[in-house]
């Protein structure tokens, strides 16, 4: 009983924080953020809804998703500071206080983009249009947590979306540097090795590029490294999992969120498998409890944002999002390098770790 409570006061404690952190950031007034959208939205547009980067080690050129990035700096450009909760909680694109004639509500069907454009998807130019005050049309995507936001929207007060771009390629390198040298110290110089190349493999440096992939990636080395630093002391790995699962929902737009459970999974399986061998048993309540946590976090994430939204505007967003809840990883706007080359690649990279 009593590690159930455990669970709920987590829970309930982290749902404030998140509530708490999106408020705070959606106090910025966007008119702040404007000079470096506009630049970002004229990058984007030159780049299209899918940036094309040739890896000259594969000799393959792979697209990444500008389509969901330009939605988010749209989404994040879009916040009316004088409404911050109702802000965070729709989490508009298009929106410009005085222009937008119409706000649709989150509908089951998918996000759609201005009618100017004739039912085409166009995200890079909803975005260049909105940074320049030139769209009418507004509309909700609030089955989303969106909790990037408390991280985009400051740093959109200070750079465009190249300079971010940097600034993640420069974070990933030093976490990936930091998660190697605790394999190296913590399990063996081999698994490092084995490691080392499943990043490389999936093109792990190049995730800086991608704001739609960047919180995962940041989840799951951040989530790795406190569980090799802190495995000794850990006395209830499920909780781990819990937060784990509670962040990658806040933070992530349903890219590959399972990616957070596999990698500090193996990290942690290993570090347990070093001390002894475990058995059959040891292995599948590990995998049981640890899987079944992520799940309850993540899950319960999911369906207390559609809660509160019913709560306090009245929305129906539970039954809405329940009936949309087609988990849209290979859709049309998903076909793309981060949508199914890292699903396959990532765990065949690391598979052999664990063997």
């Amino acid at each position: 009983m009593k590690i159930i409570l455990k669970y709920i006061v987590i829970f309930i404690i982290l749902i404030s924080i998140f509530v708490a952190t999106l408020c705070l950031s959606c106090l910025i007034p966007s008119s702040l953020l404007k000079e470096n959208v506009q630049e970002s939205s004229e990058i984007l547009l030159s780049e299209s809804n899918r940036k094309k980067v040739y890896i000259p080690i594969k000799q393959l050129t792979f697209q990444f998703d500008n389509f969901t990035d330009a939605l988010m700096i749209n989404t994040a450009y879009s916040i009316d500071s004088k409404t911050p909760l109702y802000s965070a909680f729709t989490a508009k694109k298009n929106y410009i206080p005085g222009t937008t004639k119409t706000i649709m509500q989150d509908s089951v069907s998918e996000l759609k983009s201005a009618s100017k454009y004739n039912g085409y998807h166009n995200e890079v130019g909803e975005l260049y249009d909105v940074a320049h005050d030139d769209i009418e049309e507004s509309f909700e995507y609030a089955r989303y947590w969106h909790g990037y936001l408390i991280f985009l929207r400051p740093l959109l007060l200070l750079f465009n979306v190249n300079t971010i771009r940097i600034i993640l390629t420069i974070i990933f390198i030093l976490l990936g540097i930091w998660l190697l040298y605790l394999i190296y110290k913590k399990l063996s110089p081999i698994l490092a090795i084995i490691f080392f190349i499943g990043l490389v493999g999936v093109e792990y440096l190049y995730m800086g590029i991608s704001l739609q992939g960047a919180s995962i990636f940041l989840i799951l080395m951040i989530a790795s490294i406190y569980i090799l630093i802190r495995n000794e002391k850990i006395k209830n790995i499920g909780i781990i999992f819990f937060v784990i699962g509670m962040l990658t929902n806040f933070f992530d737009f349903l890219t590959v969120p399972i990616l957070t459970y596999g990698v500090p999974l193996i990290i942690y399986f290993l570090l347990q498998q070093k001390n002894r061998d475990l058995t059959f048993k040891e292995t599948i309540i590990i995998f049981l409890k640890t899987g079944i946590s992520w799940i309850l976090g993540y899950a319960g994430t999911w369906i207390a944002k559609w809660i509160l939204m019913d709560l306090i505007y009245d929305r129906n967003l539970l039954e809405t999002a329940i009936r949309s809840s087609y988990i849209p990883f290979c859709g049309n706007r998903q076909k793309i390098f981060i949508c199914y080359y890292f699903r396959v690649k990532y765990y065949i990279c690391f598979t052999s770790i664990s063997n």
